[in-house]
């Protein structure tokens, strides 16, 4: 089952900047997906349209089974945006009792939410602090709480980890990865932190000036850039590579090197990476775009 579909979603805004081109995208329950492109590539346009606070210039897309622009898209999913931002001068819990009574969330309920969040994020102790005196991290993790209150189906993250030490943003990660499994809340992730993503997306897609270049798993993206297999062999006397078809094939070249005089110090069989693969495809679609 799909959580997200969309079939040529396109986007020009008024100014005749087109965000998204014929993007065609396909996310099934229960992954975790990351989309991926560089600063501008139309990750946030992509949200906004998805969430239903934005109407695509052409194409259709539905969300959770709700067509475009549903409201019930807005009820059933939340979006912790780059530039979320909550109430400074208000503790910890004030803010989350706000926006609690936004959502119509029954005062009982919302305490027991807010206890429940705030100690999986370990900040119950600083819930009666300002907000103003929490760390960017700190912050960033009571967004992510706020965005849980109403216990939305499908979580919108664009560029959670903004800003934040690698201390502050493994947190964040692991509490993402976390609420997918445990609570069974579909995430989309909208970055270009491409190590962030590998370590909690199940799927990926790359967006690249608007374009939607490449759609699968992470095992699926990669063999597609994969042309000829090789094994490293590293001896006493340096390193060799050779190409092959058939694993058997590594036997025979470790014991041709062994009945030449080698000494036999490591194998191995080079694999390229999420990342050989996210560069392959993002230069070539700006190259072909030239």
């Amino acid at each position: 089952m799909a959580i997200i579909e969309s079939q040529g979603l396109s986007k020009t805004y008024v100014n005749g900047v087109t965000a998204l081109r014929q993007v065609d995208l396909r996310v099934e329950a229960g992954e975790v997906f990351g989309l991926l492109g560089p600063n501008g590539a139309g990750k946030t346009t992509a949200v906004r349209i998805l969430n239903g606070t934005l109407q695509p210039t052409s194409g259709s897309y539905r969300v959770l089974g709700e067509s475009n622009g549903s409201t019930a898209i807005r009820q059933r999913t939340a979006t912790l945006s780059e530039q979320a931002a909550m109430y400074s001068h208000l503790s910890v819990q004030e803010n989350l009792l706000f926006f609690s009574d936004m959502y119509s969330i029954d005062r009982g309920t919302a305490l027991g939410r807010i206890q429940y969040y705030l100690k999986r994020m370990e900040l119950w102790d600083r819930r009666d602090d300002k907000v103003a005196t929490l760390s960017t991290g700190q912050k960033k993790r009571i967004q992510i709480a706020r965005t849980l209150l109403h216990e939305p189906e499908l979580i919108f993250l664009d560029e959670p980890t903004s800003g934040l030490d690698p201390d502050a943003a493994d947190k964040v990660n692991t509490l993402i990865r976390t609420l997918a499994e445990e609570q069974h809340t579909a995430i989309f992730l909208c970055t270009h932190n491409l190590p962030m993503a590998e370590k909690i997306c199940d799927s990926f897609g790359f967006l690249s000036r608007g374009e939607l270049i490449k759609h699968g798993s992470k095992a699926e993206i990669v063999e597609s850039i994969q042309r000829e297999k090789q094994v490293e062999i590293v001896t006493n006397s340096g390193q060799f590579t050779y190409p092959i078809k058939a694993d058997q094939e590594i036997n025979t070249h470790i014991q041709s090197l062994i009945s030449s005089g080698h000494i036999i110090t490591g194998v191995r069989i080079p694999q390229p990476s999420l990342e050989d693969a996210y560069f392959h495809y993002i230069e070539r679609s700006q190259h072909e775009l030239v």
